[in-house]
């Protein structure tokens, strides 16, 4: 084949890359699921800032939602994965494989499809960092 064939070609396959990525990119989630243990914990809606601990067992991982994303600020597992995975609001879901947390990114209309309206537990204010047998909303 000619040259002009294998450019053209490569152009092509460039293009539909390139539309790939925006056409399939996801929107940006309105809420986040926290597990724990594969126990579903609470649902947290990312237009709200505020901060959340975690506690499994003797660990914990705290949680900040800020300007519609989510992140682990800091954890008590060794190799610290989740922290320096840092903010998310879409695509894979955040893990701390040793604490045993997930979290999971849910759009607004799915989230809607799937249930009707929101039905989770509520978040408790707390006034410390003390781990609890329940998530924590410390602010």
């Amino acid at each position: 084949m000619k040259t002009r064939n294998w450019l053209l070609i490569f152009g092509i396959l460039a293009l539909l890359c390139v539309l790939a990525l925006f056409l399939l990119k996801r929107p940006p989630a309105a809420k986040a699921e926290v597990y724990s243990d594969g126990e579903l914990l609470y649902t947290l809606d990312l237009g709200k800032d505020g901060t959340y601990r975690v506690c499994h067992a003797d660990d914990w991982n705290l949680l900040v939602v800020e300007d519609g994303k989510i992140r682990v600020e800091s954890a008590s597992c060794a190799g610290q994965d989740c922290v320096h995975r840092g903010a998310a609001n879409s695509g894979a879901p955040l893990v701390c494989l040793p604490n045993r947390l997930v979290i999971e990114f849910i759009g607004e209309n799915e989230l809607d499809a799937m249930l009707g309206s929101v039905c989770r537990r509520k978040v408790f204010p707390a006034a410390g960092f003390a781990c609890a047998s329940s998530p924590a909303f410390l602010g």
